[in-house]
């Protein structure tokens, strides 16, 4: 099962390992990093990515097809579909966390 994103919605998260929620905090932001890589399915189609905080608000935004992001635990990667030339509505996301935790 991969995330889906439509156009037209809201931002929608990405899932954390085993499809649960990702693992961001409000406190302890520097106690891991996250390395998330990213890519659309369909080849055509054009996401807007970005990273949100715990109230949702966005941070700076890329568009693509494919790309990564290296982020603190306070924050979740979050995505956006574009219309699409093909006409497509939405897209299957394949994502890769990889969290690094600081030695004691």
């Amino acid at each position: 099962m991969l995330p889906r994103y439509f156009t037209d919605s809201p931002w929608a998260k990405a899932p954390g390992p085993d499809y649960a929620a990702f693992p961001a905090t409000m406190n302890g932001c520097d106690s891991s990093r996250f390395l998330v890589r990213w890519r659309a399915v369909n080849d055509n189609s054009q996401l807007v990515a970005t990273y949100v905080d715990a109230v949702g608000t966005p941070g700076m935004q890329v568009t693509g097809n494919a790309g990564w992001m290296d982020l603190d635990q306070c924050h979740t990667p979050a995505f956006q579909l574009l219309e699409n030339d093909d006409g497509s509505t939405l897209t299957d996301v394949t994502i890769t966390v990889q969290q690094y935790i600081p030695a004691p």
